[in-house]
């Protein structure tokens, strides 16, 4: 006779799997303080350094950047401004002032002469003078003489004239006969290398013009 068999052992599920515990909602932000919105800067980033916090110096340095290109784009405006002020100017003819004399002219003191080569009238070479805003050349002293002497090589008139018994500087003002001595009984003046002369005013020889020099 067979011995008894003992039933198969029942086998049990396993136990469910535990569900998750649901996440928790996330804290609130913090509000900060403002010394810390400060050093956050406008990256909104904390970073520590051994003496304080990045954030804050690179927002300053940023503030300091941005003010030095400002005050660089304004001198720079300034520049421009003076040139085209300078450019105007030039082209209305104040470019002539950086010489005291125009060409041809010669600088003697701070008055400007001109000495002409063609001959001409009393007259004419008064009008000549007359167009170049200058004058016949009026003497003032003997050292301004002096000067004519040397350039005198042609007996030039001046702006020396006889009206009645007494000369007259074609400016108005009075000839000074203790400074001045004029040889001759003419009308018009002109220069000799050593004197004064008068002469008739319709002779023709060359002319001096003077005026005052730029400054």
């Amino acid at each position: 006779m067979e011995p008894a068999r003992e039933p198969p052992a029942r086998v049990r599920p396993p136990p469910p799997a535990a569900r998750p515990a649901p996440a928790a909602a996330p804290a609130a932000p913090r509000p900060r303080s403002p010394a810390e919105a400060e050093a956050r800067g406008p990256e909104g980033l904390l970073r520590r350094s051994g003496s304080g916090y990045e954030g804050s110096t690179s927002w300053k340095a940023a503030l300091e950047d941005t003010t030095t290109r400002l005050l660089l784009g304004a001198i720079a405006v300034l520049l421009f401004a003076i040139l085209v002020v300078m450019s105007i100017l030039a082209s209305k003819g104040c470019i002539k002032c950086e010489a005291p004399c125009p060409e041809d002219w010669l600088l003697y003191g701070r008055t400007c002469y001109y000495f002409s080569e063609e001959p001409r009238d009393w007259n004419t070479g008064r009008q000549y003078c007359y167009s170049h805003e200058a004058a016949l050349a009026v003497i003032q002293s003997p050292k301004e003489l002096e000067f004519l002497f040397k350039f005198t090589r042609r007996e030039p008139w001046i702006g020396l004239r006889r009206v009645g018994d007494e000369f007259h500087w074609v400016n108005g003002e009075p000839f000074d006969p203790d400074t001045f001595s004029v040889a001759g009984l003419g009308e018009c003046v002109f220069v000799e290398p050593t004197r004064l002369v008068s002469t008739e005013c319709l002779m023709t020889r060359p002319w001096v013009c003077s005026k005052m020099a730029y400054t």
